[in-house]
């Protein structure tokens, strides 16, 4: 089997290496909100607090831009400009509330596809719902989403509000949220997606998969959600125990 090996200068190799560790160290106190939107330190400064060359930090800088999280202006210095979320991953809940504003894009009936059925548990031939929404985040597209859900909460559409948080309008009617299916994976924007999210065809996404239950076990939603990948950070706290409370070494 052949392998593709990209091989550089050792000069360049080192530089390189030392740019991405910059570029990391940088784009995580961007993320996490350590660096807020204004004029990063300059040059010389990060130099300092990175033991690193002038190239390594204007390497580092470089792809910082070419992800959108800094600009360049001429005469002030280098600008942060992420718009990016941080999302906890630990609980059920949706973006931080205040920065993100929904707008509905549909809400129809339709006889439920077989795998639509079979999530919700709906018998074969029966209707559901389907809600389509956009989601912004400080006024630039942010997800949007496909949710099916038993025609019997199409009304919860009706009752949400443009800075409302999604799940909250299931507690709002009296319904506890019990346990949540998620399923996330890497995909791109194909050209209706690409077209809502302000995105070049093949931009990168992340694609949520999820089945939302009550306390019950009954199933409320089954949906999929398109995120822009560049605008949104997921984190999770991770135990090395199993849920069992036993722990698992290698």
């Amino acid at each position: 089997m052949s392998q593709h090996v990209v091989s550089f200068h050792p000069r360049t190799e080192r530089r390189l290496s030392a740019a991405r560790r910059v570029h990391d160290l940088l784009r995580s106190a961007i993320i996490r909100g350590e660096l807020r939107a204004g004029v990063l330190p300059g040059e010389a400064e990060l130099m300092i607090s990175f033991s690193a060359s002038r190239q390594v930090v204007r390497d580092a800088l470089d792809l910082l831009r070419r992800e959108g999280l800094v600009r360049r202006l001429q005469g002030t210095g280098t600008l942060v400009t992420s718009t990016r979320v941080r999302h906890d991953f630990n609980f059920l809940h949706g973006p931080e509330q205040g920065r993100v504003e929904h707008r509905l894009l549909g809400v129809s009936r339709e006889v439920a596809p077989p795998q639509v059925a079979r999530e919700l548990e709906l018998p074969a031939g029966e209707e559901c719902g389907i809600i389509e929404m956009l989601s912004l985040l400080e006024d630039e597209p942010f997800y949007t989403s496909t949710t099916y859900v038993p025609t019997t909460f199409l009304a919860l559409a009706e009752g949400l509000g443009p800075h409302d948080e999604w799940f909250a309008i299931y507690e709002r009617t009296g319904i506890e949220l019990g346990s949540t299916r998620h399923a996330i994976e890497a995909s791109v924007a194909d050209p209706f997606t690409a077209a809502l999210l302000d995105v070049e065809e093949g931009h990168p996404v992340l694609l949520f998969e999820r089945v939302v239950r009550d306390l019950g076990g009954t199933p409320l939603e089954y949906a999929f959600t398109q995120v822009r990948g560049d605008r949104l950070t997921l984190q999770q706290t991770l135990s090395r125990r199993s849920p069992d409370g036993s722990w698992h070494p290698e």
